[in-house]
Order: structure tokens, then sequence, then C-alpha cells
């Protein structure tokens, strides 16, 4: 595979996204002042007074991944081993491979971490390969602390999950990075549109889960549905069709998130055969481009000659400023692939680790503190962490010389500050194990027709870089893996057209909150739901004026350690003005109705005030009323709210929130209404609504976005809530008179990773001047 640098000038202006090439000089001076590879250390043979630490390792790849890997694996190996040759400790790395495609990984990850009498000890594992096995292996690695060294698992809830387990190493950065790397190239390259096919599994939802919120954020026209979850098999065409009756300009970004590198071939043709039959079509050509994953690599390659519509790609990469990936043409003539420079990184670290534990068994320190603790044994994995956290002793670099300084100072009980293949080994500061800055080229697909002598011969597929980039810098401590932490910069404009006419004074207040949300898991929806309740409450709500639903079966699970309780939030420095802050929110509760006694169409007849014996409890409201409704669960992309928990196949359904509106409305049932929607894709039931009379809907997502948890506690090990409605607590708490537009900017602001959204303003009045005294005044 041959490769050139063509960058081109409508990406040199994304700074954000690239690196600061004023470094460039002062690392490529520090790369080529040291030795390279080629050069010869002497080796010392063995003796009498060598002590070797031999450390199983165990690789969990598919067969071809080892395969295209075997050059780094290699490569690694034989500095690792030369670099020691004149050290009297020496470490010996015994790998040991497994076909993750072909064992049962379940009983692999069992018996490496709970290894029977007579079997060799595992050490440490690389592997595996694909997002969706890597947890297996992780919950077995717990009971230990085994490090799991994980070079190319990136799912963005996979990281997330394991951000304080200090034996989950994750080498490159997660799925939120590449997927605004992929929208960043659509927007570049000029698209007007953009929509993703993604595979619904642990690697292709981080891609559904952020595609969203970087479209809004890079004011991309997202078609059609936005996205739509691969299976082999299926038709893309209803899909494709819908994107191009909806597409606006002439380009339509497709962006390509699946695992299988062969879903790929199959993915684009289709994509192809849909753009050929615009020619026989009476309809507007849109140019179709395909923007590729990082799994998309060797699959382009091998089908190249097939495609008309692709593009782009995008690949983790090694750092072309410490010369990696220059070394490694010289040395094998071809450019290294996805995730080599990640497992040599691997390999690097956990010797330098074992070697740092030989020259100092009993006492390890990371950020200048004893790792794990004063009073335990530290592992390997806490020497691992030693030597990527630190920012003192000898700088050195990841080639034969740079290692064979690192084991000498190591040995002499020193420390050092390493960089990798894959660039500076700046980890994340709370475990240490997950990486915060991934280099990745951006590359696309072209034929080199002159590779032969042969006239007649076919051109040779070519991948040619366009631009290599990162989302911090050298140096950097910044990077997009830290989810919760997204920046928002596009805030909705309301227009001064809105309705002006005169309403009844409000003579009373009514309230709905419901969770559908059971699971311990989704704790925070209940919790939530229980807030909102007391809030209401402190707010001047009788419980004859709020229907509670919610299924409240936590607070005596077995898992919760606060029996009979309930927190949103639990904090030692909490503002006197959110008294919701360590207090038990479900007491004095009153339930209405359980979740599961109750079915979709049952809301209707509670917020129409259709009373029976079974639904005793409903709204009684009418034309000077104004009813709050407040919702806290999960959503999807088609409809918005579930009908349960996250795996939950029914929705509430946007055309019947629409329906029972439409007929409270008929009804004079309301004097105003306010919908505030807590969930993922939280927009469908806005733009539903959009159009009826009095009725704000202030969501936590915009339509084709996912939306976020917020305050994890470590004790529970689940999160409290979200941040949509933890800031809808804290400011009426503080400000019940709070106007809609300044506390829409403070839910803007907090709500990190989607958009909060208002919908049907103009229907309802302005912004800057109504106030949400009309739902909460205190007493």
């Amino acid at each position: 595979m041959r490769m050139q640098v063509v960058p081109t000038a409508s990406m040199m202006n994304r700074e954000k996204l690239f690196f600061p090439y004023g470094a460039l000089l002062l690392c490529l001076t520090l790369w080529l002042s040291g030795c390279r590879d080629d050069e010869h250390i002497p080796v010392i043979p063995a003796n009498e007074d060598t002590r070797t630490d031999t450390l199983n390792i165990d690789v969990v790849l598919p067969q071809y991944v080892r395969e295209s890997w075997q050059n780094a694996i290699d490569w690694a190996t034989a500095n690792i081993k030369s670099a020691q040759q004149r050290r009297s400790n020496r470490v010996v790395l015994n790998l040991r491979y497994h076909d993750e495609h072909s064992v049962d990984l379940d009983s692999l990850a069992y018996r490496l971490a709970n290894p029977e009498e007579g079997d060799d000890t595992c050490h440490a594992i690389i592997g595996p390969y694909h997002s969706d096995n890597a947890q297996t292996f992780l919950n077995y690695a717990a009971r230990t602390r085994l490090p799991v060294v994980m070079p190319t698992c990136t799912s963005a809830d996979l990281h997330r999950a394991n951000i304080r387990n200090n034996y989950a190493w994750f080498l490159t950065e997660s799925d939120i990075t590449q997927c605004e790397i992929m929208l960043a190239a659509a927007d570049a390259n000029k698209a007007s549109n953009v929509i993703l096919i993604y595979e619904d599994n642990t690697y292709g939802r981080s891609f559904y889960d952020w595609f969203g919120y970087y479209a809004t954020e890079l004011g991309i026209h997202i078609a059609g549905d936005g996205a739509i979850a691969y299976e082999r098999g299926m038709d893309l065409v209803p899909f494709l069709r819908k994107v191009r009756d909806d597409a606006i300009g002439e380009t339509t970004a497709v962006l390509i998130a699946v695992s299988d590198v062969n879903d790929y071939e199959t993915i684009i043709n289709e994509v192809d055969e849909f753009s050929y039959s615009w020619v026989s079509e009476d309809a507007r050509p849109i140019r179709f481009e395909c923007i590729c994953s990082d799994t998309s690599l060797d699959g382009i390659l091998a089908n190249a000659d097939h495609y008309f519509s692709f593009r782009y790609g995008i690949s983790p990469y090694g750092d072309m400023h410490l010369g990696f990936p220059q070394d490694y043409e010289v040395r094998y003539g071809r450019n290294p692939l996805n995730g080599e420079a990640q497992i040599y990184d691997a390999l690097m670290i956990i010797a330098l680790g074992a070697a740092q534990r030989m020259a100092s068994p009993t006492k390890c320190m990371v950020d200048g503190k004893p790792a794990p603790s004063e009073t335990e044994q530290p592992l390997l994995t806490d020497y691992m962490r030693s030597i990527v956290s630190s920012e003192e002793g000898l700088t050195t670099l990841w080639n034969l010389n740079g290692m064979a300084n690192a084991f000498r100072e190591l040995e002499a009980g020193n420390v050092v500050e390493m960089s990798g293949a894959t660039g500076d080994l700046l980890f994340d500061e709370t475990s240490r194990t997950q990486i915060l800055n991934t280099n990745y080229m951006l590359w696309t697909l072209t034929w080199d027709w002159n590779w032969s002598e042969d006239e007649f011969a076919e051109p040779l597929p070519v991948i040619e870089p366009i631009l290599f980039l990162s989302t911090a810098g050298l140096g950097s401590n910044v990077s997009t893996t830290v989810m919760w932490q997204a920046e928002k910069t596009i805030n909705q404009s309301f227009s001064a057209d809105v309705v002006t006419h005169e309403l009844p004074q409000t003579t009373d207040r009514w309230a709905v909150v419901i969770s559908p949300s059971t699971s311990w898991t989704n704790y925070r929806h209940q919790a939530d739901a229980f807030a909102m309740y007391q809030l209401l409450r402190q707010d001047g709500y009788d419980d004859d004026h709020i229907i509670l639903i919610v299924e409240d079966n936590l607070a005596n699970d077995p898992r919760n350690v606060f029996p009979g309780q309930i927190f949103v939030e639990r904090s030692s420095d909490s503002d006197a003005w959110n008294p919701l802050a360590n207090e038990d929110v479900r007491k004095g509760a009153v339930v209405d109705y359980h979740f599961s006694d109750l079915q979709p169409e049952d809301i209707a007849d509670i917020m129409l005030g259709r009373q029976s014996d079974r639904l005793p409890h409903v709204i009684q409201s009418d034309s000077s009323s104004n009813v709050f409704f407040f919702w806290s669960g999960h959503g999807g992309s088609q409809e918005g709210p579930l009908w349960g928990n996250e795996n939950a196949r029914t929705y509430f359904g946007a055309a019947r929130i629409k329906d029972i509106i439409t007929q409270m409305d008929a009804a004079n049932m309301y004097r105003r209404m306010m919908l505030a929607i807590e969930t993922c894709y939280s927009g469908k039931w806005g733009e539903a609504i959009t159009g009826l009379p009095d009725v704000l809907v202030l969501t936590a997502a915009n339509a084709f976005e996912t939306s976020k948890a917020d305050l994890f506690d470590q004790q529970l090990g689940v999160f409290l809530s979200n941040a949509f409605a933890r800031t809808f607590r804290t400011q009426l708490g503080a400000e019940p008179d709070i106007t809609i537009y300044d506390l829409y900017r403070q839910l803007y602001k907090t709500t990190n990773g989607s958009h909060v959204s208002i919908y049907n303003a103009n229907a309802y009045g302005s912004v800057y001047s109504e106030t949400m005294d009309d739902y909460f005044l205190h007493k």
C-alpha cells in the first residue's frame, strides 16, 4: 500500500482537530537525536546474576488481525528483548494467541482470570479486537485487576463504564472522536446533508449516540430519518429514497460505521446502485459520498475496484512526529495498518511496567501517591500506570534506543517519561488507563494508473492520506474521550413573531410525572421523577394535583446500599438553594400508579380526566388550569420516548402524545401546558406537537440525538440523575419565576452531549418574557 501526504486547503483550517505544527521541530529533533532501530546494541549473554521475569501475555484477536499486526508484534518484542541485553533484570514476554472468532470467549476469559492448578498464570491480556467482546474479559479481570490492554476497543459506552477501572486499558480514544472527525470531513467537503449507517452493537452505538450532536454543532442538515441500524441483507433503498427526497443542496455524506469489513462492500455497492438509478428517475441528482470508520480499511482495499461513490475513511495511526510510521515503512515496505501502533505500545507498556516492578517490588507511585494504596500490594497494572503517568525523569521514545534508556533508568530505580508509537502516552487522570489523544489519518481511495509498465494493467488501489489529525495536540490534556464534557456552540434563536392573545387568570395547576424505567441501571430516571415530585410539592402542589407514575421498585432493590431511600444527589458541598441534595427524594412521595400496572393508552385517560375504578387518579383541569408534564426515561430514534427500559420495543408514540393534547385543547382542558422531556430523541415529540396552541415542549435532546446521564455515584454504582433534570430542578429551586429563555440557557450550558431544545414557542408566547411561575410558584 503506497501512501503520501496530500493535505487539502479546506481541511487545514479546522484548527481544533489538528496538531499544533509549531511543535513539529521539537518533536523531530527529539526523534532524530536518538539512535534508530537499525543501530546495534551489543548483546550481553545472561549469567547466574541475571534475573528474569517471564510474563504470559494472552493475545485475543481474530486470526486475520493477528496476521495483519504480526510485523508490529515482532518488531516490538524484538526491540524489548534487544533493549535489555545490558540489564541484570530482564523481562521476557511469552505471547499466547487465541482466535477471537473461533474460541468460546466467556470460557477463555474465565480461565485466564481464574487459572486452575497446573495452568500457567496469565499476567496480562491484549485484546480483544472488537468492542462487543471486551466487557466479557473486563468482568472476569475485575477481581484480581488483571490488566486487559485493548488496542482498538473504541466504544464510548465501554470507555465510560470502565473509566475508574484501573485494569481496563484503552489505547485508542473512544469513537466520539472518530464521529467528530468524520462529520468534520463532511463539512469541509461542503456536504449539505449527512446520514449514518451503523451497526447496532457496542461499536456502532457510539456513532449513533454522537452523530446527531456533532451534525447539529456543524450545522449540517440531517436528511430523512438520519440514521439506520444496518443488518446484513437488509434493503437500504427505502432509507436512501427518503434521504434523497428530504435532502437539500447537492451532496449527501454517508457515514458508515459497522464492525465487519465485508459489510462495507455491500453497503457501498448499494449506495452506488441507488446513485446510478437516478439516471432513469425523474429526480434531482444528489451526490452520495461515503465516509467510513476505522474498521473499513482492510475491506476497502480488498474491494476497491467495486466502488463508485466511496470517498473517505478515518483510521487511528502512529505518530508522524515521533517517527513510527516512517520507520515502519522503511522496515516493511508499507505503512502500518489500523491498530499496529497501538499493539506496539501495549507490549512496550507491559514490559516497562514489569521492569519497574522488578526494580521496586513493594512500592509503586502513580501521580505522586502509592498505588493502589498505602496498605495494598501493587500489581502489574499499577506499575504500568506508573510508567504512563510520570512527567519526570529521562524523556525517551518508543524505539530500540529509547527503550534501552528506559530499561536502564528503571533498573536504577529512576522514573522515565515515555512517548510511544501512537504519540505522547497521555492518559486520563482518573485511572491513568484511558488514552486521551489518538492520532488519526483521514484518507481517500485513489487509483495508480502508472504502477506497472504494462499499458493494459488494471489500476492499483491506493490509500492516500489527506491529513493526519487529532483532537488534542502534543502536551494537551483535552479530549473528546471525556464525552460528558463536550462543548456546545449552537444556540437556538427565537422569533419575535409569537402568538399574542388574552388568556384567563390561572386558577389551579396540575402535574403529571412519569418514569417508565424499572431496572437498577436506570436508577436515575426514577430518582429524577421522585425529585420532580418533591419540587412540585415544595412549590405549592398538593398530592391531589400531582399524578406520579413510577415503578418504585428500586428503593428496596438488594443492590441499594441505602435501603428504602432514593437519592438524586449526594454531595458534601451542595448549595443551600438545592434542598434536594442529600435528601431521600422518595420520602413521603405518594405514588399514584406503578408503571407496570399501566398501558400506553391509559395515559390518555389520565390526561383527559376519564376516571374509572382502575384509574381513580386523573387530572381534572379546565381552561384556566396550567398543566405541567414531565417524563424521564429512554428514547429511540423513531418516535422518541420508549414505553419501558432501553431494550423496550414499544414507543409511547409521537402521534399518541399529539392526539392527547389535541383532545385536551378541543375540550378546553388547559390554559397553558409545558412538557419537559428527558429522553434520547425527545425532540421527536417537540416536532409532533408543533402548531398546537399554548403548548411548549422543552427537551433534553433534539430529534436526532441521545441524551446523557449525569452524577455517577461510586457507592451505589449508578448514575443518580440526568443533566437536564438536575439543572431544571436547581434553577427552579433557586428562581421559580425564571424566564423560559433564561431557563433554556442554563439547561443548554449544563446539558453536555446533546442540544436542549424548545419547540412550539411561536404558538406559546415570548420565551423572553414568559416565566415558569405558570407552573412553579413558592408557597
